[in-house]
């Protein structure tokens, strides 16, 4: 029985080699990744700078308000 770091090692080798086998394939998903990893930066920052300003948007104050 292999240890889980050693299966994990191979299936990493196994998807590298066929990553490397469909160029084009591998291009489109890298650059769908990599879209996906700056949108989710992007909304990170935009939430740091402007995340107080929406929440009290959203927050109600006053008589309308529900406890």
């Amino acid at each position: 029985w292999q240890s889980p770091w050693r299966a994990l090692v191979a299936l990493g080798r196994e998807l590298a080699a066929e990553w490397a086998a469909q160029d084009v394939r591998a291009a489109l998903c890298q650059l769908l990744l990599l879209w996906l990893g700056l949108s989710l930066l992007g909304v990170r920052l935009a939430w740091r700078a402007y995340g107080g300003a929406v929440a009290a948007l959203c927050y109600r104050t006053g008589p309308t308000a529900r406890r």
